[in-house]
């Protein structure tokens, strides 16, 4: 997608006259390199930043989708392991994202809070998790970072020598063909959404699959449509996302607040935490962006009749 090149590594490669099977070989073996190169470099780490869970938590989700962009042309044989093996590899860093984050929520809530609203043990609580979740990522990178890293570059080297089959079809019109199908799945559900954790989650899944793949293939369709839609997906995306953290964060302060009640002689740390400053500011804010989400639904349906 040309306006987002940083997303793109594979432009000029790709044009208007690229054949189907150079096309989605192009960006596949970019996307396996790019999350092989991370990987590559994480094999004797020490620590994981929140800044480098994030980098293997988008790099694999954009292999991922990728992959299953083009699993109707591609070589199944080929990237089902990749597939799985990408999506274990996501799965391992989400806890520890969802405490860095959490973290990061707490720790700025009492910065800007008064003394007597601060949870301060609620904040020590949740560095001890995620230190927890770190050191076991850790473990997991040195032992098979490196691994992983050679298994994605063996699969890029198999990409560059399957034979091509013989196909009418070029890999700009098959890509339109592909992202109809994707967005008449979206407009499906965009009206359709039951304001659930779990179908809100479902959707946000939906968004990010539409957004990657207008990163991929979006060149197919003319530019204003293109960028509108993709802007708009990112806002949703980042709203829903603020809505899955709030979620967790609530599910984990009732958690910690239970597990307190269910223990003796911790009177103090009771009333600590039992005062519930950041609880209830995040059920606050998780009411503020589920209205921000009913507004962008409304907004972005005239987008989506490309």
């Amino acid at each position: 997608m040309t306006i987002k090149q940083q997303n793109t590594p594979w432009q000029p490669e790709i044009n208007p006259g690229t054949k189907l099977s150079d096309g989605y070989k192009t960006i596949l073996i970019k996307r396996l390199q790019s999350l092989g190169k991370v990987l590559h470099k994480q094999n004797k780490t020490n620590t994981l930043s929140p800044k480098m869970v994030r980098k293997i938590r988008v790099g694999s989700r954009r292999l991922i989708s990728a992959i299953k962009l083009f699993k109707q042309v591609a070589s199944k044989k080929l990237l089902i392991k990749t597939l799985v093996r990408t999506k274990n590899l996501m799965d391992l860093f989400g806890p520890m994202r969802n405490w860095d984050v959490f973290y990061n929520a707490c720790k700025t809530f009492n910065n800007e809070s008064t003394l007597e609203n601060k949870d301060l043990f609620l904040q020590g609580v949740i560095w001890a998790n995620r230190n927890k979740f770190e050191k076991e990522a850790i473990i997991f990178m040195r032992a098979k970072a490196k691994k992983l890293a050679s298994r994605l570059l063996k699969t890029t080297s198999k990409l560059f020598t399957t034979d091509n089959e013989p196909t009418s079809i070029s890999f700009f019109e098959w890509s339109k063909l592909s992202l109809m199908k994707i967005v008449d799945d979206f407009k499906k559900n965009i009206n359709t959404i039951a304001y659930s954790k779990e179908e809100l989650h479902s959707f946000r899944l939906k968004i990010k699959f539409l957004r990657y793949g207008l990163e991929i293939i979006g060149d197919a369709i003319p530019i204003e449509k293109s960028h509108a839609l993709y802007e708009t997906l990112k806002k949703g995306q980042a709203i829903l996302g603020a809505i899955n953290d709030l979620y967790f964060h609530i599910e984990q302060i009732t958690l910690i607040d239970n597990s307190l009640k269910n223990q003796k002689g911790n009177q103090l740390l009771q009333n600590e935490l039992m005062k519930n400053s950041f609880l209830k500011h995040c059920q606050q804010l998780l009411e503020t962006n589920i209205g921000l989400f009913r507004n962008w639904q409304e907004s972005t349906t005239h987008l989506i009749e490309i």
